[in-house]
This record gives structure tokens, sequence and C-alpha cells, in this order.
């Protein structure tokens, strides 16, 4: 283990921290300061345990089936009835005050100090300047760009950050990151700039008075604080102050140091809880056509959909593309207008379609009506997306634990959106999926932000907290110089948000990123446009059994594999610099080939043409290598499964059963329904075969004039449009 901790302590506890020979981390003091006057960790030893461990933590929801839980930790019992924890792991090194101090304690600030040696460069989430004498300091807003300063010098001295924060050592390739784990009954930490080469953690104090809402839609938000940060019981466990060490940037995407820190799951039953992607309607305000008609051919409800004209029609339009896809959830977001019993006739009709329903609402509603959940669950809904937690001092921290208590006994899963940083609850209560916490893909209705640079920066910083809602996949690709911020309102047809970079990058987000729950961001109008990507969009898993970093470095690129039971993933994403990366298929068992299904940039991707991608599938193993490049911008990403895998497509139009199979070159299709067309598309998404009912035997195509390959064959009937892959 080349990660090492020195622990002084002598009326006061300092610790440093190395790698190897270079040390990271200067003596730094720790305490927990008191209202009384008392300090924990200005006391003196009674004795010390240590112990090594090296356990498997059994993961159910994230991107590695198992971590192996493996440390050395030291324990300090002092004699004033306190203990201080420190664990140094490959990956990190964490500590944590444990007190058994009785009755409840007021813990008036804390000593949380990082002197950092060698003048680091910063990746800051900055909040801006605030006077730290008011009620509200502008700790509301955990969406932040990072701000790069190449020393800590350069910072004022009074802009805070959001966690995680990464420190970049000069001239070497080691990392620190600080953030926290177990956060319960405690306010978010922040950090804040200590001296020039010195940083600190910063608390919001405990709320005094709180304005009152006029309706049961509140923020609440604190009028007077007090001047602590913390009341709580005196006999407890306090928050992990993590610190994130990695000596290659790669070893950064697959760190989950925070979830091996977190609180243990508390609940006793978790089989209900299903991960999944979901249809969505917010991220491109449900606008379906750009002449905002109705298509009945298309199951698109008059007024082509719109956030002015959501109804239970559109929504069941939504449910059907989901059923259609192998997408688990629908989402209704903000603005949903289910009048009376038709939530519940929704949820029943979704449930026909084995798809579930996931609303979004305010958190106060979970907090203070009695009644709101017992009525969500009452109409069978499956989730709530909660958003504006506004806060993050030691209330709203429970307020957060609350929220997903009181769902988790409803069988319900949780989206916290307008929520602080993941500080590994998720671990605790895996009912909550995602958290928001990042400048999504939203923000293209306002500002440049969710742009290639800042997602070359997100994995390696905000992932290291937990998963994250970015809502990739908008099939509006742009360049850097045609994007333009466009907020449509309520709904003004073709008005649909551009995003920057290639398509190609950004299907490979729903790799690279930890996202458990997987929102589409687009229509599900343009997405059919292209069965290629919907092919790779039925597949597509949310959680894994293994991640494998391949390559990556910090703001550059990443190329990243995750495993799920016999198929791998692979996935590159690159910044605005295009270039080439090698891919080792080592990762591969050995003796096994495979087939790897490839959505990539085009050469033209560059060139004002970032829609255009390439589709292909070649043949890989253990000992392949192979170059991708990347547009500026681009990406790559596969499906790797085994070789022959070659098994008929079963599914449902309606209530029948269709199956798809080759006979004699023919498709033989056999369903009840009636049919009204039959459409064939290559791998690249050209139609190669349009077949329409009244001219043509739509139960027996002849489809011997196409060469042998991968297609995908549409069945469009009354009830609905399902898509088959074929291979021959």
């Amino acid at each position: 283990m080349q990660l090492k901790v020195k622990l002084q302590v002598n009326q006061g506890t300092q610790y440093e921290v190395w790698h190897g020979e270079k040390q990271l981390i200067a003596p730094s003091p720790i305490a927990l300061n008191l209202q009384t006057g008392f300090v924990v960790g200005a006391g003196t030893v009674k004795d010390i345990d240590r112990n090594s461990v090296n356990d498997i933590i059994e993961v159910p929801i994230g991107k590695n089936k198992t971590l192996t839980d493996s440390y050395n930790e030291l324990i300090i019992h002092y004699n004033e009835n306190y203990d201080l924890i420190f664990r140094v792991y490959n990956e990190g090194a964490a500590y944590r005050f444990q007190t058994n101090l009785g009755d409840e304690i007021i813990v008036k600030t804390e000593d949380a100090i990082f002197n950092f040696v060698g003048n680091p460069s910063v990746y800051y989430p900055e909040v801006p300047e605030f006077d730290a004498n008011s009620a509200n300091p502008t700790l509301n807003h955990w969406e932040k760009s990072y701000k790069i300063y190449t020393t800590i010098g350069e910072m004022k001295d009074k802009n805070l950050a959001v966690t995680p924060v990464l420190f970049v050592f000069p001239e070497t390739n080691y990392k620190v990151a600080l953030l926290e784990s177990g956060l319960l009954d405690y306010p978010a930490m922040y950090i804040q700039k200590d001296a020039s080469s010195s940083m600190r953690g910063y608390w919001g104090c405990y709320p005094e008075t709180v304005k009152e809402p006029d309706n049961i839609y509140s923020n609440h938000d604190p009028i007077t604080r007090y001047d602590y940060i913390a009341r709580t019981s005196g006999t407890r466990a306090f928050p992990w102050r993590v610190m994130v060490v990695s000596s290659e940037d790669e070893q950064l995407l697959n760190n989950e140091l925070v979830y091996k820190l977190a609180e243990p799951c508390r609940l006793s039953d978790i089989s209900w809880i299903v991960p999944g992607k979901t249809a969505w309607e917010w991220g491109h305000k449900a606008i379906l056509t750009a002449d905002g008609k109705a298509d009945p051919s298309r199951g698109i409800p008059a007024n082509g959909g719109g956030a002015k004209n959501l109804s239970l029609d559109l929504y069941k339009y939504y449910v059907d593309f989901a059923a259609r896809n192998n997408i688990e959830y629908m989402t209704l977001d903000a603005g949903w207008n289910a009048k009376s019993g038709e939530l519940w006739t929704l949820c029943r009709y979704a449930k026909t379609k084995k798809v579930k329903i996931i609303v979004w609402c305010w958190a106060s509603l979970v907090l203070e009506d009695p009644n709101y959940l017992n009525n969500m669950k009452n109409s069978e809904v499956s989730g709530l997306k909660v958003d504006f937690v506004n806060r993050s001092d030691q209330p709203a921290t429970n307020w957060l634990e609350t929220i997903a208590k009181r769902c988790a006994e409803k069988k319900m899963v949780i989206m916290f959106h307008g929520c602080p940083v993941p500080t590994g609850l998720s671990r605790t209560y895996p009912n909550i999926l995602n958290y928001e916490a990042v400048r999504g893909e939203e923000n293209n209705y306002w500002d440049n932000t969710s742009n290639p640079d800042y997602e070359l920066e997100v994995p390696f910083i905000r992932m290291l907290a937990g998963p994250f809602d970015y809502t990739p996949g908008s099939m509006h690709n742009v360049t850097k110089g045609q994007f333009r911020p466009i907020d449509s309102g309520e709904t003004v047809p073709g008005t649909i948000p551009n995003k920057m970079g290639t398509r190609a990058h950004e299907l490979a987000m729903y790799v690279t990123f930890d996202q458990p729950l997987g929102y589409l961001v687009d229509s599900p109008t343009e997405y059919e446009k292209y069965p290629d990507i919907m092919e790779y969009f039925k597949k597509v898993p949310t959680v894994w059994d293994k991640t494998i970093p391949l390559s990556a470095e910090l703001g550059k690129y990443t190329v990243i594999a995750k495993q799920t039971k016999d198929n791998f993933y692979v996935a590159g994403l690159n910044n605005w610099s295009r270039r080439e990366v090698d891919v080792d298929f080592s990762f591969l068992p050995e003796g096994k080939e495979y087939e790897a299904y490839i959505l990539r940039d085009s050469i033209s991707s560059s060139n004002s043409y970032p829609k255009r991608y390439t589709c292909e599938t070649i043949q890989v193993n253990k000992q392949t290598l192979k170059t991708f490049w990347m547009a500026d911008g681009g990406g790559f990403t596969m499906r790797i499964y085994p070789k022959n895998d070659t098994s008929i497509n079963s599914s449902k139009i309606g209530s029948s059963l269709v199956s798809v199979d080759l006979l004699d070159r023919k498709l033989k299709i056999t369903t009840d329904e009636n049919l009204l067309s039959v459409v064939v598309y290559n791998i690249s998404g050209q139609v190669v075969l349009n077949k329409q009912s009244g001219n043509e035997n739509l139960n027996l195509i002849d489809i011997s004039n196409l060469s042998k390959g991968v297609y995908i064959v549409n069945l469009i009937a009354f009830s609905g449009v399902e898509s088959f892959k074929i291979i021959f």
C-alpha cells in the first residue's frame, strides 16, 4: 500500500498524507469545537487499536456488483470519551470522529484543514463570493462549472466550492479530491481557501427562523441562523472527511471510496427497486412534430405535443414509446397536469405495457403533506423526481434521509433533482437511483456550460461523489460555433435546444457516466428516425457487473469498459481536440469470439456535421487492438456480445405475440394485429424495404435481394410500432 497517513496528538490532533516518498498534505489540524468550549480532538490518548480489513461489499445497484473493501484502520481512543478513526485505502484516506458524550451537544464549528504541499492547481466548482453573516449565503445551488486555478494562492479568500474539489500536483501524476461520506444529521461540507497553500471545510449554520410558506410549495428559506452548525446527539459517529488520491487519471473513473465508507443499507427488502432508462418529455418540452400537428400513423395525438398540450393521450404516447424499446420508466416532469383520476388511469395503462411511472414533485410535498405519498401510491406511481432541496444545512440533510425512508416504505424509487451533492446515502437507501448536482443538458436552454470540456471534467471529479443525472442523448448536435441557447418558454415547434458535440459523443455518455436511472433527453420521434441508435438504446443498461477504466486524461478524454453478464460495452468521450485512441480488448475472456456493434464519429463529424456518425459491426477477441478516431467534441460507443448470438427476437404489439423468423430468405410474421406496413432498415438507418398493406402480403416478405448482415424490422399497426433486429 503506497498511501500513508501520519498522526500527531499533542494538545490537538494533526494528520499528514504521503504517497510513497511524496508528501501530499503537510501536518493539518482537525477538531470539533463545541459551544461549551470543549474541543473534540484536543484531548489525551487513552489507547490505540489497529485493524487490517479485507472484505467484500455486495452492491445491488451500481457500476460494480462487488467492491473490495481493503484498508488499514487506526482508532485513537481519547480519555475524554471520544475516538478518532482513520482509514487508509489504496485509493484514498478518510477520518471521522466518534463521540460518547451523552446527551445533546452543539457543534459551533469544525476544523478540517488541508495543508497542501507543492502549490497544486485546483478544479474548483465555485460558489460566488458571499456575506458569511447572511442567513442565505448563496449555499443553495450545486450545479457548478469548474473554475481552474493554477495555484491556491490565486483564489479569493471568501469564495467557497461545493465538493468534490480536485487538486492537481504540478509535474507529477498525483491528484487529490476532497469530499465526504456518511453525511447524516449534520450539514454538508464546502471547501474554502484557508491560506496560500491551504484549504479548510466550511458548513452552513443552523437555521433559527425560516420564512413561513404561503402554500405547500416552499423552499423554506432561512431568515436568521444561529452561530453554530449542528445540534445533535453527543453519542454518535460524525461524517467521514475523505481524501481520494490517484497516481493515474483513469483510477478516478472507478473510485468508489464514498460508497465504501457510507452507512450500509437500512432496507430489509430491496427486491422491488428497479434501475433502468426513462422516457421523458420535459427535456424537449414534449415537442414531437415540427409543425405541431397530429400524426395518427405514429400515435402522435392532436397538436403534435408541446408543454401547453400535456394530456393523458400525450403521456400514453410516451408510455408506448418506452414499451416498444425496452425502457423501464416514463417520467412526468414539472408541469404535469393529470386531472383527478387521470394519473391512476395512466399508471394502469402503463402497467399493461410493463412501464413504470415517475412523477416530478416539490420536496415539501413529501415532507409536509401527510396524504401526498398515499395518493401517489394509490395511483400506482412507481417513483418520484424530488426537486428543490435548496439547502444543505443540518435540517435539510435530514430531509433527504426522511424522503428516502418514506418513499422506501411505499416502495417508490427517487431521483433527487435540485439537490446537494451525494455523500453515500444511496448505499443506505438504494431506492435513491440518481442525484442531479451537475450542469446537465437542461442547461442548453439557457447557456453554454453543458459542453464537451465540462463532460471531460465531471467523470474525474463530480462522479467521485456518486451517480448524477446528466440527461444525455440529444440528437440536435451542433459544433461550438453553431451553438446558441434556446429556451422555448412554453413550447414553440422547432425550438428544441441544440447540444454541443457529436451524436456519438452523446451516446457514449450512457456508458461513461454513472446513472442508474438513465434519462433520454430527446423526443421519441427524433430517436425513431435512427433504428441503429434505438437498437443501442434498447440494449444499453444503466447498472453494471464490472467497470474497467482503459485510458483517460483529465479534461481531455476517457475510454472505459463496463460489463453486464456476457456482454461488454466500451465508450470513448472526447473534448474539443480531435484525437486517436487505442482500445485494447484484453479485458475480454480468453478463447471467446465476439461481435462489436459500434456507433462512432465519421470523418465528417468534425467539419460542421456533428450529427453524422458511422454504425458498423466488427469481430473482436481478447487479442484485438483497434484505434478509434474521435472528432472534436466526439466519441464512440459499442456493445460487445458473443459471436453467433442470433437469437430470434420476439415482442408484442398490443396484446398479440409477434415473432420474426427467417424462412428460405423470407420474413415470416405471425400476428393477430392488422399491420399497416413493414419497414426494413439497414444498419446505417437506410430504408431497404417498405411494404404497405393492401398491395402486399405482410406475413411473408421476400428478402432474397438483401445481402447478409444486420437489419432492423419495424412492424407498424394501429396499436403501435415494434422493432426487431434480424441477422442472416
